[in-house]
């Protein structure tokens, strides 16, 4: 078995390259082609942490792919990362391991901003030419690049609970896109159409009665029960509330503390991103739809982000 350390990978992986692995993975979902196991969460709520296990088979790889993300929060008092995982892939003809990348979660967060370029193609207004970003870190930093990646945005605004870390990330986008920092997040959420926060909050940051009519919202940073992004009213107001996979997002998404407190039923769920992907149902039809994605990260974006590396890579 070959081992791929982090430095040989990280930044390697254009974000377009990214996208359009991601892109596949869900086509292949939303065909029912992929074969994926539910992920399997460990809530380790007394360190505090928690750990993943994802994985997925995509027809046409090379592969079988695991993957293993944990978060230890403690960690960054520790002058530690607060996030790490491997991938371990194995031979899709033998089940003989073939390569363990030792990503450090850098595949993680990248997959999980391709996922946010993905919806924003399929449910953003057209012609939004500004975005608010809501979370600066590791995940936020590279879906800020994918929401430029995607979008002809002519400006960028950071809004992060650590000012600091917004301040350090708007500093890198600027050289990129001009890129400004939001003292308040109620008055940025009312002004902004195009909506990405991708954090870790265990409380809802944006409410339903900041969101305009005509606004897209993509949240991505919900994939354990105690995680919410949303307000329960604003996500049972969406006109459509796309899931990356029903089943994970009933469980642990901001649909999952929707139907909790029973804003909302399940059949209010409009479609998968597999369903978009494959042009099974339309995404923003009309201006003035509030369209919400529940992202809460699904195995076959580890899988297609891993043979992106193996082909990019040349493994």
């Amino acid at each position: 078995m070959r081992v791929v350390p982090l430095e040989a990978i990280r930044d390697k992986i254009p974000m377009a390259v990214a996208i359009a692995a991601v892109e596949r993975g869900f086509r292949a979902m939303g065909r029912g082609e992929a074969l994926l196991p539910d992920p399997m969460v460990f809530e380790l709520p007394d360190i505090p942490a928690e750990v993943h296990v994802k994985g997925a088979r995509i027809p046409g790889g090379r592969h079988i792919v695991l993957k293993l993300a944990t978060g230890f929060y403690k960690n960054r008092d520790r002058g530690l990362p607060s996030g790490d995982g491997l991938f371990l892939l194995l031979d899709a003809d033998t089940g003989v391991p073939d390569l363990l990348l030792e990503e450090h979660g850098y595949l993680t967060d990248l997959r999980t901003a391709a996922a946010v370029a993905l919806t924003l193609k399929y449910l953003a207004p057209a012609d939004a030419r500004e975005a608010l970003l809501v979370g600066a870190g590791a995940v936020g930093r590279l879906t800020a690049r994918a929401i430029v990646a995607e979008r002809p945005i002519e400006r960028l605004t950071i809004w992060n609970r650590t000012p600091e870390r917004a301040e350090m990330l708007a500093r890198e986008m600027t050289t990129i896109v001009p890129t400004r920092l939001a003292q308040s997040l109620g008055p940025e959420v009312r002004r902004h159409r195009l909506v990405v926060t991708c954090t870790a909050s265990t409380t809802p940051l944006i409410k339903s009665e900041w969101v305009m009519a005509g606004t897209h919202i993509t949240s991505a940073g919900t994939g354990s029960p105690e995680k919410v992004e949303l307000e329960p009213a604003l996500v049972a107001r969406a006109d459509k509330l796309v899931a990356d996979r029903v089943s994970q997002t009933e469980r642990y998404g901001n649909l999952h503390h929707a139907l909790a407190a029973g804003a909302m039923s399940k059949p209010k769920v409009y479609a998968e991103l597999g369903d978009l992907a494959v042009g099974r149902l339309p995404g923003r039809d009309t201006p003035n739809e509030i369209t919400i994605a529940d992202l809460t990260g699904v195995g076959v974006q580890d899988a297609a982000i891993a043979q992106a590396v193996v082909e990019v890579l040349g493994l």
